[in-house]
């Protein structure tokens, strides 16, 4: 029983195969398929499809080059005259008012985060004082700051919106005073834009 199941399936499967072989067509032009040899007289086909739809009605339609330079040279003949004086000063009114606001409100901030150094922290005024003194004289362009909270004093220097330029002073002012440090703090907006 076994054996017959097994020869069946093997006729099956050959006829399925034979039944899903190419055929080759006959006609070249018609179908669509041209016929070629090769360099050993052998008779082979190359299959070649060759549409023969009408696709025209689907291609973009283009203007003639004579109608395209008839309308540019009809826009040189008529030049458009631009008058200045009918150019509105002003675009939109309303946004005067609410740019002048914003301007006034930008004048009225003064302060903005940023770092300032620390140089010296004490309970000696004459020490905070001599700190001072020497940011003037070697720095003249950072402002230093004295504070003073019951016992300690701190001489913190500079008003820089960035830390780059904070580090730049950093490294020649820790020479002199090693202790220092740079720290946040709210700064003047005006005196850090005149720092180098």
């Amino acid at each position: 029983m076994k054996k017959h199941i097994g020869i069946i399936g093997f006729y099956g499967i050959l006829l399925l195969t034979s039944a899903c072989a190419s055929q080759s067509p006959t006609a070249s032009t018609q179908t669509g398929i041209a016929s070629s040899k090769t360099k050993s007289g052998e008779a082979s086909r190359n299959e070649h499809h060759v549409f023969q739809q009408d696709l025209s009605s689907f291609r973009p339609k283009f203007k003639d080059q004579d109608d395209a330079s008839q309308v540019v040279n009809s826009a040189k003949a008529s030049k458009i005259v631009f008058d200045n004086r009918d150019v509105p000063l002003h675009i939109n009114k309303r946004l005067d008012p609410i740019l002048d606001t914003i301007a006034s409100q930008n004048k009225n901030i003064k302060f903005a985060n940023g770092f300032r150094i620390q140089i010296y922290v004490g309970n000696d005024r004459k020490s905070a004082d001599d700190a001072k003194v020497y940011t003037y004289q070697t720095y003249p362009e950072i402002f230093p700051y004295l504070t003073f909270q019951q016992p300690v004093y701190k001489v913190k220097v500079g008003d820089f919106l960035n830390r780059m330029d904070a580090e730049r002073y950093f490294s020649s002012i820790k020479e002199t005073y090693p202790s220092a440090l740079i720290l946040p703090d709210k700064v003047e907006i005006k005196k850090g834009m005149f720092v180098k």
